[in-house]
């Protein structure tokens, strides 16, 4: 019987451990496949799309109209680094 008491606290620790990873591990197999399915049904609806539309894509392949600029005005003017194939480019 000492043997049991002396075993009993690590066997439940590992019962436990055992519960919780198992839970773990599944949990993160169905969201996995969860995910996979609506990334499946995304790119069916948008191939769907694609067909119907033509060429005309939905998520801005169009020319867009250019607006008022907002802002300082400084996007792509400040180089990020400076190297001989940047002055290149440039030129």
């Amino acid at each position: 019987m000492e043997y049991v008491a002396v075993f009993a606290p690590s066997l439940g620790v590992g019962v436990i451990f055992y519960l919780v990873i198992r839970w773990l591990l599944r949990g993160d197999r169905t969201e996995r496949t969860a995910q996979n399915h609506a990334q499946e049904d995304a790119e069916q609806w948008y191939r769907a799309v694609r067909e119907r539309e033509g060429d005309r894509a939905p998520f801005g392949y169009e020319q867009e109209k250019p607006g008022k600029q907002r802002g300082l005005g400084l996007r792509n003017s400040i180089p990020i680094r400076d190297s001989p194939e940047d002055r290149n480019g440039r030129q």
